[in-house]
């Protein structure tokens, strides 16, 4: 159960990251040239942006692909009704929103630095807003995940010290007989650790599945997220194979001490 819930906090983490970059991928740079400059000069431009690090993607609109697209959207052929091409050829850059943490400013004074470039549209305010509200949501999460690490290590530790008080007169009987110390925490260590990866593996199921359930009824009846949502698979793994490894590093000392201090009570302390 503790599993589960960490890793649906984990999950609501990885997701907030996902749609955070989505949003700051979404607001496109536009750099404006002149109507005159080529396609070959444009396509250059274009392939010199992309090699960029903190450039996704970059691609060219000529003024002839811009006035057929606007013909598309109006219905109407406005070129001969004005008697010439108004609108710029263009090139459309895409941010890498995991290369431009920190760097908007000075992505944007590069941008506005190529060669030809008459004007740069980018709505840079915007991206700071983005930015701004993304640092302040991942420390309310990281304040929540500290608050439901400390109630996990609690339950954690009163589940196994229950679990070893009802057996603490075995424990007592093995000791009298002779059994070494080892040999009497290993069983109670194993079962602790076989539990805490069953429960790993469960929880790392529910939670996979029901992200990709949750996320196939949105697209089926709402709006196409799974591009931002996707359950990776190996982001996830990667993620319960952190949770698990922090499960262990919590139960198999908390076995031990739990198993430990009822070695070194008396008999009549058992009652």
């Amino acid at each position: 159960m503790v599993q589960f819930v960490l890793g649906l906090f984990g999950t609501l983490i990885i997701n907030s990251q996902r749609l955070t970059e989505h949003l700051q991928e979404n607001v496109l740079a536009i750099l404006y040239f002149d109507t005159r400059i080529s396609e070959v000069d444009l396509s250059e431009k274009t392939k010199s942006l992309n090699e960029l690090d903190y450039v996704k993607e970059a691609h060219y609109i000529t003024a002839q692909q811009a006035a057929y697209e606007y013909k598309e959207v109006l219905g109407k052929d406005f070129v001969e009704v004005l008697g010439n091409n108004p609108l710029p050829a263009s090139i459309e850059v895409v941010l890498s929103a995991s290369s431009l943490e920190g760097n908007v400013d000075d992505a944007v004074e590069e941008l506005k630095s190529v060669e030809g470039a008459n004007s740069l549209e980018f709505q840079e305010d915007l991206v700071h807003q983005i930015e701004k509200n993304k640092h302040i949501v991942g420390v309310v999460l990281m304040a929540i995940a500290l608050v439901l690490l400390i109630v996990a290590l609690i339950l954690i530790n009163n589940t196994i010290r229950l679990d070893v008080y009802s057996k603490r007169f075995i424990v007592k009987s093995m000791q009298l007989v002779g059994a070494s110390e080892w040999f009497i925490v290993r069983p109670f260590m194993w079962k602790s650790f076989v539990m805490t990866v069953i429960s790993g593996a469960l929880a790392f199921g529910l939670v996979y599945t029901g992200n990709r359930a949750l996320t196939t009824w949105v697209e089926r009846n709402f709006f196409e997220i799974e591009y931002i949502f996707k359950a990776d698979i190996m982001i996830y793994s990667v993620l319960f194979a952190t949770i698990m490894i922090l499960g262990l590093v919590i139960v198999l000392p908390s076995t031990y001490f739990a198993t430990k201090k009822y070695l070194r009570l008396r008999i009549d302390d058992l009652y």
